[in-house]
């Protein structure tokens, strides 16, 4: 009786040995299967995002050769292309498919915005003011793009020069001169990713809005304190001094209808009496330097990829454009 005792005692010991062996092995493949999981998921996404790579540039140069039409049409049948009804260029807005994805381009005039190295005080605190910048930070913002475009090294009240940029990690020097690119920016005191590149957020409704940021109402790239009244943001007309809120409001709202031929035309449809300051910094004329943002992704994908091109028309070149700034890491705002 006791041999036989013993062996189910034997038996019971292999047998919770079994188990810890079998828990053991569980465990093991439990975590195999999920290191293989995230390996998988890692390369599907590295795919995704090199073929949304591609279909963003598909976007870029779709939109390229629908500018180069556009420009061409515009200079053999200028008054043709100004009473058409607006496009798709004209609305900032390119989409379209490309093998097994999709893009989306925004497309923004640069002749439609500010160039911040000519702007004066005045029409900068009524952009960022425009711009639903809170005004304990909008100070801080104006003083600190002035600091950093003028040559001396003197802070203003609520700027920033050379002592404040050099206690940063990485510590670096105020530019003191014109800005080389809009993105520069982001170096300057005060100046946020989320108020560089924008944001989106829910309203009360719960939908969902993107509130634009300054590089989408700002340029290094125009020769010209003038504002092509067709392509200009809301905020950027706001900003031209001696525009009226309302006034700036209807011509908004008029050019999304139908694009003024001339600067006469705002006088006697929309806006009579304008003041005369403000009339002569708007301007009908097509520019040659246009914005790409194209954002691309495959179907049924989250990854996206984001490429913002700067480009300038020039019936001179082979292409017919120049491209003068490339990015292809732009961040997802």
């Amino acid at each position: 009786m006791e041999i036989i005792r013993a062996r189910e005692d034997d038996r019971g010991v292999i047998l919770i040995a079994l188990l810890w062996i079998l828990t053991i092995l569980s465990v093991i493949a439990l975590s195999f299967s999920r290191e293989t999981f995230v390996e998988v998921s890692a390369a599907r996404n590295t795919r995704d995002l090199a073929d949304a790579y591609y279909i963003a540039r598909a976007g870029i140069a779709t939109t390229i050769y629908q500018l180069y039409e556009k420009s061409y049409l515009s200079q053999m049948r200028p008054a043709d292309v100004l009473s058409q009804q607006p496009d798709a260029i004209d609305l900032g807005k390119v989409t379209g498919k490309f093998g097994d994805g999709e893009y989306d381009v925004d497309v923004q005039d640069e002749s439609g915005k500010i160039n911040v190295n000519m702007m004066g005080e005045e029409q900068l605190r009524a952009l960022i003011n425009a711009a639903g910048i809170p005004e304990s930070d909008a100070n801080i913002i104006m003083d600190s793009i002035l600091d950093w475009k003028d040559a001396d090294k003197i802070p203003r009240q609520n700027g920033a020069e050379d002592d404040y940029y050099q206690s940063l990690q990485p510590p670096y020097l105020a530019k003191n001169g014109p800005l080389s690119t809009v993105e520069e920016l982001l170096l300057v005191r005060g100046v946020t990713p989320d108020y560089y590149y924008g944001h989106r957020e829910k309203t009360t409704d719960g939908q969902i809005v993107e509130r634009y940021g300054l590089s989408r109402y700002l340029t290094v790239y125009s020769n010209s304190n003038r504002i092509n009244v067709n392509y200009a943001p809301l905020p950027v007309l706001l900003s031209i001094p001696g525009m009226p809120q309302d006034t700036a409001q209807r011509i908004y709202e008029r050019r999304q209808v139908k694009p003024f031929q001339t600067i006469d035309e705002i006088n006697k449809e929309v806006a009579s009496g304008l003041n005369p300051s403000a009339t002569s910094m708007l301007m009908t004329q097509r520019g040659t330097v246009y914005t790409l943002t194209a954002s691309a992704h495959r179907d049924n994908s989250k990854a996206v990829r984001i490429i913002r091109a700067v480009i300038n028309l020039d019936l001179r070149e082979i292409n017919k454009y120049r491209c003068i700034y490339w990015n292809e890491n732009i961040p997802n705002w």
